[in-house]
């Protein structure tokens, strides 16, 4: 049976709590928590002497000009299961979020499968409770990685405190594996990372393929993320297969893919002075003319990504692909 779902308006209070008791509050020697006329004319000073060497910083393109500084976020890494899941949704204390669905036709091998995640579509946020609700579907007692189109009705709730043991003040991001059994309902286990100070990088993938005219295309292959922080992990932007590949509009011969997530968690300052990522793009598109196919490989690696560093472009024969990269803080709405 699942947990109950947690009372998210309680949740969210004593997360509340808890940032107000994380604030740096100021006290004179009175102790009356204020700052004479004098101390605060030498702060305002030293504050301008600060910005104006950031200035100065800036105009000579040091590292870190336009490195912010983060919220606390969760990326997740992996998920794997044992056993056939419907859908996954994640829950920080902001919002929730799918994070996986299964595909018509897909089929699950057996032991421990790795998910290809469909989220979340921004980062997760890594203050107070973190929930997985996971849907399985009802297997058959002699098979387990065959399902029928029915899903369990209760779903399966796993819930933690992401700030109670999950680092602490100035330590560097860490990844983490929890790992839960169900009994009959399987073995599941996420892999997941923690950044005390995280900003989102924002990704959209261009293919500017050739002019063909009227002909269709379509695109399958794999996009994926990596980062030093990941370790070996690698986070899946875009996945399609041979038979489900992506129907190019037609007509088009600039599109952007779907990316799903489009967005990942990198860590900020204090942790890291440069923001940057590689990315990974193995992709086959698929030209149909007269009841033939031609299919044409579009695949880099090591495309570096970073504050500096916005926009990647690679040809092949004529088609490119184009990587751009957003930075945005993580905001909690």
């Amino acid at each position: 049976m699942g947990k109950e779902s947690p009372d998210w308006e309680d949740m969210h209070e004593t997360t509340l709590n808890k940032l107000d008791e994380l604030s740096v509050h100021v006290h004179d020697e009175d102790g009356d928590g204020g700052v004479d006329d004098a101390a605060a004319s030498s702060e305002d000073h030293d504050r301008d002497e600060q910005d104006d060497a950031a200035s100065e910083d800036s105009d000579n393109g040091s590292d870190d000009d336009t490195v912010p500084w983060g919220q606390r976020a969760l990326q997740l890494l992996a998920i794997r299961a044992n056993s056939p899941i419907s859908s996954i949704n994640a829950y920080d204390w902001v919002r929730g979020h799918c994070i996986y669905v299964h595909r018509e036709g897909q089929v699950q091998e057996e032991g421990m499968v790795d998910l290809v995640l469909i989220g979340p579509s921004s980062p997760l946020m890594a203050y107070g409770c973190f929930t997985l609700e996971v849907f399985t579907f009802i297997t058959t007692a002699s098979d387990s990685t065959k399902t029928g189109k029915e899903v369990h009705p209760i779903p399966i709730t796993y819930e933690w405190d992401v700030c109670d043991g999950y680092d602490g003040d100035g330590e560097e991001p860490k990844e983490y594996t929890e790992t839960f059994c169900q009994g009959s309902r399987g073995m599941f286990e996420i892999t997941f990372l923690v950044i005390p100070s995280a900003i989102e990088a924002n990704v959209e993938v261009r293919l500017k393929l050739k002019d063909l005219g009227s002909r269709s295309r379509a695109v399958y292959g794999k996009i994926k993320a990596s980062s030093t922080d990941y370790g070996n992990k690698r986070v899946h932007l875009f996945s399609c297969e041979r038979g489900r590949s992506w129907t190019v509009p037609s007509g088009s011969s600039s599109v952007v893919l779907p990316l799903s997530p489009s967005a990942i968690a990198l860590p900020s300052l204090p942790y890291r002075r440069k923001l940057e990522f590689q990315l990974e793009v193995d992709l086959t598109v698929v030209t149909i003319s007269d009841n033939q196919e031609e299919e044409k490989n579009l695949k880099f690696t090591g495309l570096n990504l970073s504050h500096k560093v916005r926009s990647q472009e690679r040809e092949v024969d004529g088609d490119q692909v184009e990587v751009d990269v957003t930075w945005n803080r993580i905001v909690a709405m």
